[in-house]
Formats: structure tokens, sequence, C-alpha cells
């Protein structure tokens, strides 16, 4: 992905402002994170530029519906059962 300036949201495309609170997303398939807005790592390629918590949601859903092996099991009782009683 290539970074644009001044930055867009990966998501709606708004555009940041000054005092905007962003936060940049590592593109990792293996767990979800976002970090708080860090101008050098913002100008790094493997970042996604966040700029709301309804986009950051939007990114978890995205990432949550990867057909890459994030597959999420259920416990079965006997598992649960066990958990609980030690």
């Amino acid at each position: 992905m290539k970074v644009q300036c001044p930055y867009r949201c990966d998501y709606c495309h708004n555009l940041k402002g000054a005092t905007n609170h962003w936060w940049l997303r590592p593109q990792d398939a293996d767990q979800f994170m976002l970090v708080r807005w860090n101008q050098t790592l913002a100008d790094q390629e493997g970042y996604e530029h966040i700029c709301s918590e309804s986009c950051a949601a939007k990114a978890l859903s995205q990432w949550m519906a990867q057909a890459s092996g994030n597959l999420v099991r259920t416990a079965d009782k006997h598992t649960f059962a066990a958990t609980v009683t030690h």
C-alpha cells in the first residue's frame, strides 16, 4: 500500500487534519492491533491509517472475516467444564 500525503483513512477516505486523533494498524494476519498515531510509522508501508472508532470496527470486522486461518473455535462443553472446575 502506497502512503498518501495528506493522509487518508484506508476505510472511509477522510483526510487527516492537524488535530485528528487517528490510529495505525500494522498489517498482520495473525493478530489485530491498533497503535497510536506516530508520524514515523505513518510514513512506512505496511500500516493502515484509521480515522475513527467506526473505521477501526470495520478493520476488525474485515480481519475477523479473513479466511487465512483466523477462525475462532468454540470450546465443547467438556473442555469448558474442566476449565471452570479447576
